[in-house]
């Protein structure tokens, strides 16, 4: 499964698209199957919120429509780059398999 991100920084009223830099921004990612085993491995459950909510963190994906309401996260202690920092971010993936579209994800989210 391929995934285009599309990742924009809200800048006082204006949204600023983010470039591509060292695979964090507005990327395409050839293989989200293996990312997301790498971020949670195989056999692993998958983290709360995402857990509660029915919402599958592993390859395959089962087809329906998941929602999962205003949720805070606990993030692994990640360096980002400075323009990655604090601030109001939304971001769109289109995750398609063969040039087919298979799911639309939306989140929006601050640091």
């Amino acid at each position: 499964l391929q995934a285009v991100l599309v990742v924009e920084k809200a800048l006082g009223e204006l949204w600023i698209q983010l470039p591509c830099i060292d695979q964090l921004g507005s990327c395409t990612y050839p293989d989200v199957c293996s990312m997301l085993d790498d971020i949670i491995p195989p056999g692993t459950t998958c983290p709360e919120p995402l857990l509660s909510y029915g919402i599958p963190c592993h390859c395959p994906f089962k087809a329906g429509l998941y929602s999962l309401p205003a949720s805070d996260f606990d993030l692994p202690d990640v360096e980002l780059p400075s323009w990655m920092t604090n601030g109001n971010y939304r971001v769109r993936a289109v995750v398609s398999n063969g040039g087919e579209e298979l799911a639309c994800v939306k989140v929006a989210f601050s640091l």
